[in-house]
Formats: structure tokens, sequence, C-alpha cells
């Protein structure tokens, strides 16, 4: 249903000494809305996207995915969702193709058939045998997100999609944000640029030193 709930934190909080980076955050994503996680450098949006990933272990609290409990079943939670970090890597030797291929293998080989319908989905098909060291910037952020379709995920956490981009690329990623929620599924993109989540989301959650 496209109202199911994909992401959930209750009370998530880290701590670093003294820090506190992220205070008690609560925050709900669902199914088929982009939602902003919108805020200056430094205010705690990073830290918030490695908990939900399972990279960075909260002090309190809690985040679900598809209401599966990120620390408890981490598998099973990080099955159901794709995301890119800044600018995505690739081996710059490999084809666009290839990279998604090897992505594929590292998970078992069992998301290898959805590698064409991933690039066909970013517009990346004619290029798919293209080195990745010769793609544009835009081109490169497509890749990225096509890496996140290979598991058909319910939740898309995208950080700062568009940084760097020209105008064109910035519309062509934005355009590809809308069609994944259009096509069910939740996404959270994180952005300290109030223009770029006024354009492309449905809500948006303001952080601030760590708070909502």
């Amino acid at each position: 249903m496209a109202s199911e709930v994909a992401l959930r934190t209750d009370g998530l909080t880290k701590r670093f000494g003294t820090l506190t980076a992220v205070d008690g955050l609560d925050l709900e994503v669902r199914r088929g809305e982009v939602v902003g996680l919108l805020g200056p450098n430094g205010a705690g949006k990073s830290t918030t996207i490695g908990m939900i990933l399972g990279l960075i272990a909260p002090t309190a609290g809690r985040a679900e995915i598809a209401g599966r409990d990120v620390r408890a079943d981490p598998a099973g939670a990080l099955a159901d969702v794709g995301a890119i970090i800044e600018v995505p890597a690739f081996y710059p030797y490999l084809s666009g193709r290839d990279n998604l291929v090897a992505l594929a293998l590292i998970r078992g080989g069992r998301s290898r058939e959805r590698v064409a319908p991933a690039l066909a989905r970013v517009g990346l098909t004619e290029r798919a045998t293209s080195p990745f060291r010769t793609y544009s910037l835009g081109m490169r952020q497509r890749l990225g997100i096509a890496s996140t379709l290979l598991g058909d995920p319910a939740l898309v956490i995208l950080d700062e999609p568009t940084n760097g981009l020209d105008p064109a690329g910035q519309r062509e990623i934005r355009g590809l944000v809308r069609e994944l929620a259009a096509e069910g599924r939740a996404v959270l993109l994180a952005s300290h640029l109030l223009y770029e989540v006024e354009q492309v989301c449905h809500k948006v959650l303001v952080i601030k030193k760590g708070r909502l």
C-alpha cells in the first residue's frame, strides 16, 4: 500500500562524548512520498542516515525499515533499503553495467537480473558499456541511483544527490526522485538547500543541532 510506513525512527540519539549530534529524533517516511531532511552542514543529517543504515550505533532510540529493527535484524531491515551517500564511488575502469553486476554479485547474485532494468530506469542504457571514468558527474549520480534499485527497495535514501551538478543535471535527478516515489517507494532526501527540497519533497523535516 502507498501509505505503508517504510521508515520510522523513535527517539534516535547519538552522543560523541559531550557532543549530542542527534537528539531524540522521531521521523516517519511512507511509501509514495519524498521526505526532505533539511539542515545546515553539521546539523546531524549524516549521523542520522548512518544510524538508519546501521553504520553508526545509536546511543539511544531505534530505527525501523519496513517494520524491521535495524539493530535487531540488520540483514532483514537493510534488504529493503537502497542508499547513496554524497558522490557514489565505483570502479573507474569498469563499465556502468559491470559495476552494477559486481554489486549484484556481492549481494549474492540474486539482483543481477535487475541490472539492465535499473540502467534503463535512469537513462543509461546507451552508455552502459562505457567505462565509469568517462561518465559526467550527472551520469555518476544516475548510476548511483541505479545501484539503489538492484534490490527493489521500499526505501531509497539520497544524501545531497544534486551536489555539484549543473542546472540540467539537477532537474534530471529531481525528476528521477519524483518517479521513484510515484512507483510506490519511500524516499528520504537529505539536503542543506531549501530550494532543492521545495521542488521535490512532499514534506520537509528541518533538523538543527541534532533536533527536529
